[in-house]
């Protein structure tokens, strides 16, 4: 019962479609620059943030400093994963470079991974637990970059 609490509070109380507490589905690709990457590989091992997002998201540039702060800051404790949905490779990668993102970015192409964790709009962020459990999970845009670093902070506290 506690644990089932502290995931509630957790996700703010938004369930999102019923994969809080679930296992986070796996998924493996090539990043934008062409390295292999397989979450199963960090899955139960460390915090994981996936962040949704796309180059024609406007919210997505708004928050775009923020995720490159969270890795400077928090990249030691968690693992950052971004995953691009259906853009155009070499805009994304142009993304990525313009913000300084130094954390693994997958190409979702088809939507996929999106679909597998229930993602239906840009910018959404996924929190994974050290146990490889979904623990939280923001839909939208982040309206302060301390609303986002709580959240991170929650993560990073956060146990099973």
């Amino acid at each position: 019962m506690r644990r089932l609490l502290a995931l509630l509070v957790f996700a703010g109380l938004a369930l999102a479609g019923g994969i809080i507490g679930q296992p986070a589905p796996s998924f493996q690709g090539k990043t934008l620059f062409g390295e292999p990457f397989n979450l199963a590989d960090y899955l139960g091992k460390t915090p994981i943030v996936l962040h949704f997002w796309a180059t024609n998201c406007p919210p997505c540039h708004t928050e775009a400093p923020y995720w490159a702060q969270a890795q400077q800051a928090y990249g030691d404790q968690l693992l950052i994963v971004g995953v691009d949905v259906q853009d155009i490779p070499t805009m994304a990668r142009e993304f990525v470079v313009k913000y300084g993102w130094t954390f693994p970015v997958v190409q979702d192409g088809t939507a996929a991974v999106a679909a597998a964790y229930r993602v239906t709009g840009k910018p959404t962020t996924v929190f994974i637990g050290i146990d490889g459990t979904i623990v939280g999970f923001h839909a939208g845009p982040y309206t302060s970059a301390a609303a986002f670093e709580q959240d991170l902070l929650r993560l990073i506290a956060w146990r099973p």
